[in-house]
């Protein structure tokens, strides 16, 4: 546990250090978010949060903690994927590109450490999914997923932030219980304290005064590396948790990037296409203020993720957690298609 600690607090060190340092050079590297149509801010904002929780990171793990395990890639694949979406931040890159570099680094993730999903366990109680030769491609159609789910929920002032605390909280409860899983428990809470500096920032908490938002860069390379633990975590030679918990642990970004993609796929629009219709927009235009959103949306987050914290260590039936998450699913879209006026109905019973 003295490593857990030492790392945790290097980075979170590390990560605070950088703030400072990159705030200065945030105008001459054009990382700055304007006002525009969808963003509702004044003035411009250093888009270096996440830059910082990368370097805190970066320098922490390379100063303590091994390479092997697949580690050196994760590091590499990262730090490229920093760069592409600091570059993104400055220069706001055409959607493909993105995307097509985000499958390409995916792939170097994947086949370059050996690492991949092996089956999505017993879902349907009729005995375990083995993916086989699928694993990898499927381990990077996750990575993308993920990476793109985290990159949607950064709306707010503090969202991406808290929605990445509660999953990398979470997944260290369950590498610290694991069998043989320092290296990944290590990875998750080091990152967590690593965003602990931007957070504060970003809701300018003392001792910042002014905000700073985690950018592209940030939110892809959260995504990124929480994939990555999931992957780890569900390894046979060192399981951590069931593949069905995965789901509870990121329900609430996943749900929202597949139900906006299926909304906008029924519009005929491209499903890159940003609009605001993610569940932070719907909380803000019925009446919530960004904090109130916030709290509400780590809230059922944190339930959520509770649930599948609680479905592991009892050991509930995979069927039986795959079955609820699909119901929860189903409620959640119907609740969104319903958003603006269920919004509304609890705002004025509250008051009331």
């Amino acid at each position: 546990m003295e490593v857990v600690g030492s790392v945790g607090l290097s980075s979170g060190f590390f990560a605070f250090v950088s703030l400072l340092l990159l705030r200065p050079f945030a105008m001459r590297l054009r990382l700055l978010d304007l006002p525009d149509h969808r963003k509702e801010h004044t003035g411009a904002v250093p888009l270096i949060g996440g830059l910082s929780a990368f370097i805190g990171l970066f320098a922490a793990w390379m100063i303590s903690m091994p390479l092997a395990g697949g580690y050196g890639i994760y590091l590499l694949a990262s730090l490229l994927l920093v760069v592409l979406g600091t570059v993104d931040d400055a220069c706001d890159l055409p959607p493909q590109f993105r995307l097509w570099s985000q499958v390409a680094l995916g792939a170097l993730l994947t086949y370059g450490s050996g690492i991949s999903l092996v089956h999505f366990g017993d879902l349907f109680g009729l005995g375990v999914i083995e993916l086989s030769w699928l694993g990898p491609l499927v381990t990077i159609a996750a990575v993308i997923g993920a990476t793109n789910a985290f990159n949607m929920m950064d709306g707010i002032d503090g969202l991406a932030g808290t929605m990445s605390l509660v999953v990398l909280f979470s997944l260290s409860l369950l590498f610290l219980l694991g069998p043989g899983n320092l290296s990944e428990l290590v990875l998750a809470f080091a990152i967590a304290i690593a965003l602990l500096p931007y957070l504060a920032a970003n809701l300018r908490i003392p001792p910042f005064r002014k905000r700073i938002f985690m950018g592209d860069a940030g939110s892809m390379f959260i995504g990124f590396s929480i994939v990555w633990l999931l992957v780890k975590g569900t390894q046979p030679e060192a399981q951590a948790f069931r593949p069905v918990t995965a789901l509870w642990l990121i329900a609430l970004p996943l749900m929202d990037i597949v139900a906006i993609m299926v909304r906008r796929a029924r519009k005929g629009q491209s499903v890159m296409k940003p609009d605001r219709e993610h569940l932070h927009h719907i909380f803000m235009r019925a009446g919530f203020t960004d904090r109130q959103a916030l709290v509400a949306i780590t809230a059922v987050a944190s339930l959520l993720a509770l649930i599948g914290l609680a479905g592991e260590y009892f050991l509930v039936p995979e069927w039986v957690m795959f079955t609820l998450f699909v119901g929860v699913f189903a409620a959640y879209d119907w609740a969104l298609s319903h958003a603006w006026r269920l919004l509304v109905l609890f705002r004025s019973r509250v008051r009331t």
